[in-house]
């Protein structure tokens, strides 16, 4: 009888450690608001239909979520992360992600080999979205159709003191900087001079997306220097006095990607397929309202109008200037403050 007690025990208590496992859920970083809903919604739902398992949102921004994952490389707290360009080109650098893997991916074909072989097939891009002008077409009459003469005209005061624009120091200043710099022959200094020049017309240089609409919402600024989804959903939120263009030749273009984590859960691999399948890419840009990487998707004409093409964007080279990074936010401190 005490032989059948022990053997009884001992087979709970490997149950329990087996539901335990099985119910452990897959780490997914994420931005907050729309962005983590977009998660859950169309991707995490997603991966629940294939695995019978959930994920669990970690919120925060790449730099935390990768100091969390340098404390503890062989147990790391987190799955599958959620990067930025610059951000991604660190983590590659730093060796913490695992290289694609297509026989767990097959979505991947679906994918454009631009949206992936640009961090060395260890992290794969789920949307893009471009800098482009949302401005108050009360206020602004007919604007310049390109970069540079939008960024001359700031300078020389055209629209008064109602601008606002990326500051250095933004998540993707660094990027700014270096667009402003290609509009004029991609010299930084000249860059950085062009910035000055626009200081007395820039109603603040904005570090957060959510001051920046508030700003233009107030009708404090009636030219933001802002995101394409984000424009178009304030317009659609019943602010049909505002409008958004991208100039030309191509606008700023950003995006976010998925990694798995070396030694996370190969559940993972679970989870970014998922994300790259086209019903989930149509939904994730149906509630962000930006353009997706999975080439099969098409838009509905509701979406179409409002997407920047990434034909129509130019890309940060980030290998090759990202170790300036520090010393031009360093330069914006000291200069621009």
């Amino acid at each position: 009888m005490r032989f059948h007690s022990k053997l009884v025990s001992a087979f709970l208590l490997a149950a329990s450690f087996t539901t335990s496992f099985a119910a452990e859920k897959l780490v997914v970083s994420a931005f907050g608001g729309i962005w983590q809903q977009s998660i859950e919604k169309n991707f995490g739902a997603c991966y629940k239909d294939a695995t019978k398992n959930d994920i669990a949102i970690q919120l925060g921004d790449p730099a935390a979520w990768m100091n969390r994952i340098r404390a503890n490389p062989s147990e790391p707290p987190i799955d599958i992360i959620t990067l930025a360009q610059a951000d991604t080109m660190r983590a590659i650098r730093a060796g913490m992600l695992e290289p694609l893997r297509r026989d767990k991916l097959p979505n991947l074909k679906q994918i454009p080999a631009s949206h992936y072989e640009v961090w060395k097939d260890q992290a794969v891009q789920v949307h893009t979205a471009a800098l482009g002008v949302l401005y108050d077409k009360s206020k602004v009459g007919e604007l310049p159709k390109d970069w540079r003469t939008l960024l001359d005209n700031i300078a020389a005061g055209k629209y008064g003191k109602r601008v606002s624009m990326p500051a250095g120091t933004y998540a993707w200043g660094p990027d700014f900087i270096w667009f402003v710099s290609q509009a004029y022959g991609g010299n930084v200094d000249t860059g950085f001079a062009k910035l000055k020049a626009m200081m007395p017309s820039v109603v603040k240089f904005w570090t957060e997306p959510s001051e920046a609409i508030n700003l233009f919402a107030n009708k404090q600024v009636d030219i933001l220097v802002y995101w394409d989804g984000r424009s178009h959903d304030f317009i659609e939120k019943g602010n049909a006095w505002a409008g958004y263009y991208n100039p030309g030749p191509k606008s700023l273009g950003t995006a976010v990607s998925f990694a798995k984590v070396k030694n996370s859960s190969e559940a993972g691999w679970d989870f970014i397929n998922c994300a790259l399948g086209a019903k989930a890419q149509l939904g994730h840009a149906q509630t962000l309202g930006y353009g997706i990487t999975n080439s099969t998707v098409e838009y509905p004409e509701t979406l179409k109008g409002r997407i920047t093409p990434t034909a129509d964007m130019v890309f940060v080279p980030y290998d090759r200037v990202l170790d300036q990074f520090p010393a031009w936010i360093d330069r914006w401190n000291r200069e621009m403050r």
